[in-house]
């Protein structure tokens, strides 16, 4: 079984929301909450895996967050098991002493990209102008930040302004309320018709961003252990599985998200995690690229000191739910 939680607005409501999903003791699978970023184009591939809980006896709950920075807090609160989204708010939380771990990366390509208007042609046309982002620390913010340093502009010389999750950034755009955002790279088809500039993409301007890590708490890898195993490995057969059915993946992203037909960013999200490989199913854990993440994060100024990041990393479920993938 696997249900599915928007919970927008915020965290308070997580738990009453959760009982109402019909998770109970009496069930016989395992319960786990994971909460995501609100679907977009990429849920099909997010969202694949709940096809797969049963199999691994896991009552599955998907809980969607409107920003990447508010599932670490409901993960801290105890209100979910784990998430998926950008690993600086976990590193952000980590520099504090919050004890999290990460336990595979399912999505460690960037597929991200910074969006002008018309008038906006490159990077260095953004001096002066305003740069949509969804919180200071959230990975639009600093994504926006490498890629100006990228292109040559400092991002003092533009303003940020908080313009929500990523489709309301790139909407944000589009009726001029802000001049320049950051956001998925799946808007780029969109962005083309509506005259929408994309003046930097990831993996030219930031090639050591990662997109998306799966991160859990120390204490349920230690009492949780085996449910985290069967859990991660539903969720690399669910993505396994979503990248070699691109037609199931569009339409179960088109169910999610409650996408327009004429709404191309699912198979455009597809075509370039497949052909960029943005997309592991083995969940490896790229510890070199979220090294450069902590030294980026101190570098503008959102954690106090660096850190070895290989302290927080604990690879042991995800060897353990390759294995069980194997044998089955």
């Amino acid at each position: 079984m696997a249900t599915t939680i928007r919970a927008l607005m915020g965290v308070a409501s997580l738990v009453g929301a959760t009982l109402a999903s019909g998770i109970g003791p009496a069930e016989a699978a395992d319960a786990w909450r994971h909460g995501v970023v609100e679907a977009k184009g990429d849920s099909g591939i997010i969202f694949m895996p709940t096809r797969f809980s049963e199999k691994y006896d896991i009552d599955l709950t998907m809980i969607e967050f409107v920003s990447s920075t508010v599932p670490v807090k409901a993960l801290l609160a105890g209100e979910i098991d784990s998430y998926s989204t950008t690993p600086l708010v976990a590193i952000a939380a980590m520099s504090e002493g919050a004890s999290l771990r990460f336990v595979g990366c399912n999505w460690p390509g960037m597929t991200y990209d910074l969006y002008g208007q018309a008038d906006v042609k490159s990077v260095e046309d953004l001096r002066g102008k305003s740069v949509g982002v969804s919180g200071p620390g959230s990975a639009p913010d600093l994504f926006a930040r490498e890629a100006l340093r990228a292109g040559g502009v400092d991002p003092s010389e533009v303003t940020f302004a908080n313009a929500g999750g990523g489709g309301d950034r790139f909407r944000a755009v589009v009726a001029g309320v802000v001049d320049a955002t950051a956001t998925s790279s799946e808007f780029e088809q969109e962005a083309e018709a509506r005259g929408i500039n994309v003046v930097a993409r990831a993996r030219d301007a930031t090639p050591n961003f990662v997109r998306n890590c799966l991160v859990t708490t120390e204490a349920n890898i230690e009492s949780r252990r085996d449910v985290l195993v069967r859990f991660l490995a539903s969720q690399m057969v669910g993505h396994a599985y979503a990248m070699d059915h691109p037609e199931e993946t569009e339409a179960l992203a088109r169910e999610t998200a409650h996408l327009a037909p004429e709404d191309t960013s699912p198979r455009f999200i597809f075509t370039e995690a497949k052909e960029s490989n943005a997309v592991t199913p083995d969940f490896a854990i790229p510890a070199d690229k979220l090294q450069w993440n902590v030294e980026m994060m101190q570098r503008n100024d959102r954690i106090r000191e660096a850190f070895d990041i290989n302290a927080f990393i604990e690879d042991g479920p995800r060897q353990e739910a390759l294995v069980l993938t194997e044998t089955e």
